[in-house]
């Protein structure tokens, strides 16, 4: 699928499986509690990412995994290997979403329908929400919405609100159409805050530079950390981790 907003540049390399276990058994020996299979799309992977959610989980991670949703398989809200899945919703109008998130059916309705199988399951979900010129009108509707989805099962875990950055395929040459002043995000984050949500408001004005996750990637072979390389060790500066630290592996 293609994202108009589309962070993610074309020069990240699959991280080897071997590798992928090497940097789990570092990241448990940083301190690590938690980790979060992203991409891209982690479910194109060449590599198994279920399996590779297996053994992170066997090493006492908190596994999560986050997707666009279309590759999931039918039984996905039945792997025990995940822990919570991370899902965007961009919009409670189709319309809108699927003009954000390009694919050739409607990637509103995907979306939906892997939420109804997490609620009728049970399984934790996390909601990603970037924030654009095309949707801002429509946060405190798609706010309701997620209360009343989470009324019936109470398994949101959070919603993160993201400022739109004009990096990457997508973002960079769509910024004219798609930027939002910054305060106007922050009134938004703040309007949406007010509404007393049953669940967790993240307002994240840099995906890349979280206060409480890490991001390593694959770049020419080797692990990477934020712009440090990494040849041995995991590279963190925070001393003490906390239960919300987690790490994020493109």
């Amino acid at each position: 699928m293609s994202c108009t907003f589309c962070v993610t540049e074309d020069n990240f390399d699959a991280l080897e499986f071997e590798t992928a276990l090497r940097l789990l058994d570092q990241l448990v020996e940083q301190g690590f509690r938690s980790v979060i299979f992203g991409g891209g799309e982690p479910l194109t992977w060449r590599g198994d990412v279920f399996v590779l959610a297996a053994e992170a989980q066997h090493r006492g991670l908190h596994v999560q995994i986050g997707t666009n949703g279309i590759k999931l398989p039918d039984d996905f809200t039945h792997r025990d290997c995940v822990d919570r899945y991370v899902l965007p919703l961009e919009s409670v109008d189709a319309a809108v979403h699927d003009a954000m998130r390009i694919h050739h059916r409607s990637h509103h309705a995907t979306i939906l329908e892997r939420m109804t199988a997490l609620r009728e399951a049970g399984k934790s979900l996390t909601v990603s929400t970037v924030l654009t010129a095309t949707n801002c009108h429509g946060v405190l509707d798609l706010a309701a919405f997620l209360a009343d989805y989470h009324g019936q099962a109470q398994n949101v875990h959070a919603w993160h609100l993201y400022q739109f950055l004009p990096l990457g395929r997508g973002g960079r040459p769509n910024t004219q159409q798609l930027a939002v002043p910054a305060e106007e995000y922050r009134r938004l984050c703040r309007q949406v805050k007010a509404q007393n949500l049953p669940f967790r408001i993240f307002q994240r004005t840099d995906m890349y530079r979280p206060n409480t996750i890490e991001f390593f990637w694959g770049k020419s072979g080797q692990v990477v950390c934020g712009s440090e390389s990494l040849h041995g060790e995991v590279g963190n500066e925070r001393n003490q981790p906390t239960e919300t630290d987690s790490v994020g592996t493109p």
